[in-house]
This record gives structure tokens, sequence and C-alpha cells, in this order.
């Protein structure tokens, strides 16, 4: 009873140690990569504020003390006040040469027909942003699907050598009797032993690769992976429209807009002013002490007669649109042609994977037979050996078309936008 206590007690680390595909997906959303984009989201976010600001009045005060070389004017003055303040020397007139000066202003656009296109814009653009932002994070996914899928290729690879290499070992060891009693040549152990030392170069470069595989999948989740994981099919792939796609034609939206957002920087604008000033001097032909007060608003309609900039804004808008509308239709025709390659593909490996089970199973029964003629004698050493590589053979093939076909799943979530947590399991 202690025993079995001891042995569960070890056992319960070990599982909760066991890492899922799952788990590692999951794990991308806590990664730099994520939230990089998530600040591209936000930024673009601050992007549809900047513009809406522009929609909204602005307000300044200020403060100032201004030098004249000949008395200047503390505010504008109706004619028949001035003739008055000369007629009448004792008051003070509104000029000097040094003037205290505060006061505040503001503006506010009341209409402005490019704005608001802008704005439309930068809500299209934001839009890209956030579907750019899924659109990675699937991207991601299908990467750590696809090396997951190729890491346990590589360990069953792995494993059917080292099967092998049981097994040639094995045979070793009844040669080595045959050898020691005098019915097999020398030469026949040499074959073997070099056998086996070709399986140990195969299985030193297999480990360097799933170093590799197994670093590049921490580099994305963070998760140290040091075995095979289980790849199963939860759902199948949900078809439709390409999502990935859709950060481009959200693209392209926004670029024309800023075609018709150029066009109309030469529509009028609606414009209101207005501003309050409070200076302070000494008139200059008395001396004394005196202040003034001046506020005015308005409303303004202007609209622009000749600007070569914004022609040239303008035929930017344009070349921005067409290179964006060239690249969607580019991207459009690659992936097209792309999923018809995958599904094909797909189908062609589901065969594959179920030829290929038919194939070791065969294999195995045929290597069987192999061992117990060659016990016998009536096949060669070199014959056998065959059947052990047909069978490595056969398993690799396995191995690799179920390898091949996650990650042909995974390519194909990405285009149509599948989030391959519910996908696999």
């Amino acid at each position: 009873m202690l025993k079995k206590s001891l042995l569960l007690a070890l056992a319960i680390p070990l599982c909760s140690q066991a890492v899922s595909i799952t788990a590692l997906l999951n794990a991308l959303e806590q990664r730099p990569e994520y939230r990089l984009d998530a600040l591209e989201v936000e930024k673009s976010a601050l992007g549809v504020q900047s513009v809406q600001d522009r929609l909204l009045p602005k307000a300044e005060i200020y403060g100032g003390y201004e030098v004249y070389s000949s008395p200047n004017g503390m505010l504008p003055i109706a004619p028949n006040d001035m003739m008055a303040m000369v007629k009448d020397q004792k008051i003070g007139q509104p000029f000097s040469k040094q003037i205290w000066k505060e006061g505040a202003s503001f503006t506010w656009p009341l209409f402005v027909k490019s704005v608001y296109t802008l704005e439309e814009k930068a809500n299209l653009l934001h839009l890209a942003a956030r579907e750019k932002q899924q659109l990675n994070f699937i991207q991601r996914e299908a990467v750590v699907v696809g090396s997951v899928a190729q890491l346990r290729y590589l360990f069953s690879l792995k494993a059917a050598l080292l099967a092998k290499k049981r097994s040639i070992k094995q045979t070793s060891v009844s040669t080595k009797l045959k050898v020691k009693e005098g019915r097999a040549p020398e030469s026949a152990l040499f074959v073997l032993n070099s056998h086996i030392n070709d399986l140990e170069i195969a299985v030193n470069s297999i480990d360097q690769t799933i170093n590799l595989l197994s670093s590049k999948i921490e580099t994305l989740t963070g998760i140290p992976l040091q075995e095979s994981i289980t790849l199963r099919k939860n759902h199948a792939i949900k078809k439709g429209a390409f999502f990935a796609l859709k950060p481009l034609e959200q693209r392209v939206r926004a670029t024309q807009k800023g075609v018709q957002a150029a066009d109309e920087a030469y529509l009028p604008s609606v414009v209101t002013k207005g501003s309050y000033s409070f200076s302070q001097a000494d008139a200059y032909n008395n001396g004394k002490s005196m202040h003034e007060e001046f506020g005015m608003a308005g409303v303004y309609i202007t609209m622009p007669l000749f600007d070569a900039s914004k022609g040239t804004a303008s035929e930017q808008a344009k070349v921005a649109y067409l290179k964006e509308k060239t690249t969607l239709d580019q991207t459009s025709h690659a992936l097209k042609v792309q999923v018809k390659q995958l599904e094909r593909e797909i189908r062609l490996l589901q065969k594959s994977v179920t030829l290929a089970h038919k194939s070791v199973s065969e294999q195995k029964r045929l290597l069987k037979i192999a061992k117990v003629s060659l016990t016998n004698g009536t096949i060669t050493q070199e014959e056998y050996l065959r059947y052990e590589d047909a069978l490595a053979d056969a398993k690799a093939a396995l191995y690799k078309a179920e390898a091949q076909l996650w990650q042909d799943r995974a390519q194909l979530a990405v285009i149509y936008g599948n989030d391959l947590r519910r996908i696999v399991k």
C-alpha cells in the first residue's frame, strides 16, 4: 500500500507538468508579440481620435509685453472717438510705445468636409489593425501547430530508428553465436555494427533538429517542450471568405477615402473664430495710465483658389490607392491558388496516411517472417536488413504524411481565419 502511495505521489507532479497543444496556443496571448499587436490597435484608435479632435474647438490664452519704435494703438478706435481725443488732450489717447497685453482666442471648425472623410478613413484603418491582430495571432498558432506536428514526426521517426536499432542488436546476438560456431562469417557482425552506427548518426541528427524546433516553440510560447504532443482533430475548418484578405480590403477602402478627402480639400470650409484682449499702457500724449478691452467673434467661409500642394497630395493619394489595390489583387490570386493546392494535398495526404498505416502493418509482419527466415538460414543477412529498412521507411512515410497534413490544415485555417484552438486539441 505504501509503495502504491509513493508511485501515485510521484505520478501527480509528472502529470501536472504535461503540456497540451491547447496550453501552448493559449500561451500565445501572454507573449510580447500579442501585446505589440494590441498596441498597434490602440495606436490606430488614437488615429481616429486625432482626426475627430480636428473638429473640436481650440482655445488659448496669452500674455505679452510689446515695445514699438513709435506709438501704436491699444485697440481699434472709431473715427469720432479719435477726433474727440485729439481735441481734448486731457483724455489719454490709447497709443503707446510700451503695451502690456493679455487675452484669449478660439477657433471652431463648423464644417470641413475632408475631415469627416478622413475620420471614415481612420476608422477603416482601425478596423484593419484589429483584423491584422487576429490574423497575426492565427498565423502564430499555425506556426506552433506546424512545429509541434513536425516535432511529433521527428520523435516518432527517432522511436522507429531506435526500434530498428534494438531489432538489429537482437539479431546481432544470434549472429555472434553463429560466428562463434563457425556457421557465419565474422563480416556479418561488421555489417550489423555498421548499420547500428548509421542509425546512431541519424538519431543524433534528429536530436539536433528537435532542439531547433523546441527552441522555436519556446520562443513563440515561452514554454519549453522536450516531448512529443498528440494532435487530434476537434472540429473541421469553417470555410467562407478569405479572412487573410480582410486587413488588405480595409486598407484599400481606407485609401479610397484618402483620395476622396484629397479632392474634398478644394471645397469651402466654415470656421468660427473669436478673440478677447485686455491692453494696459501709459498714454503717449499725457502719460496717464489706461487700459482698453477689445473683443470680436465671426464666422468665416474659406475656399482655396490655388494651392499646388493640394494637387500633389491628390496624386499621392491615388498612387497609394492603386498600390494597395494591386497588392490586394495579387494576394487574392495567390490565396486562391494556394487554397486549391492545400485542399488537393490534404485529400492526397489523408489517403497517404491510410495507405501508410496499412504499409506499416504489412512491413511488421514481413519483418517477423524475415527474422525467422534468417534464423533458419533461408535468407541472407542483407535481405533481412532490407526488411528492417522497409519497416523504418514505412513508419517515416506515415509520420511525415501526418505532420504535413497538420501543417496544411494550419495554413488553411489561417486563410479562412479559423482559431486553431477550436480545430485541434
